[in-house]
């Protein structure tokens, strides 16, 4: 209810301390996988930006590690939530859009476009997943196969 009414920050807070109690009683972790989902949801959507406009970048990629965490736990625990992979997915395009955008002195112009390449395929595997688990979720499959059919694209202009 929290994260829907735009409450991010609450939500997140209750996130953390229904994770706390049900690690605390030896709940099956993939019973609440959707809680790891949800909580890399709210750290995405404050990586970008959304919850303020003067986010800096190290907040951006601090929030992303989380984000990124959260979502990993998620799969972790249970490997059919689409979602969560369609989500790593994005979260990693816009790493990889961040790479090809913010000039890094210590890379040089072939080592950028090689970490590129590599969080494309990344991206890709995690949309590759989400179609081939068991995954029952139309909204998931149906994006996972747009964001294949986005990443296929960009990996040939990127050539």
């Amino acid at each position: 209810v929290l994260q829907r009414s735009g409450d991010r920050s609450g939500a997140l807070y209750e996130y953390e301390q229904f994770l706390k109690v049900a690690q605390s009683h030896d709940v099956d972790p993939s019973l609440y996988a959707e809680v790891h989902a949800n909580m890399g949801a709210i750290c995405a959507m404050q990586g970008k930006g959304t919850d303020s406009n003067t986010i800096s970048h190290e907040q951006k990629a601090a929030t992303r590690i989380k984000a990124k965490e959260a979502f990993m736990e998620a799969v972790k625990y249970r490997p059919s939530l689409g979602s969560a992979w369609v989500n790593l997915a994005l979260l990693l395009l816009a790493e990889g859009k961040d790479v090809g955008t913010i000039t890094d002195a210590n890379l040089s112009q072939k080592e950028q476009s090689t970490t590129v390449e590599s969080i494309l395929k990344e991206a890709r595997q995690c949309c590759e997943r989400a179609l081939g688990m068991d995954n029952e979720d139309e909204r998931s499959r149906a994006l996972a196969n747009k964001l294949i059919g986005d990443i296929d694209s960009m990996m040939r202009q990127s050539k």
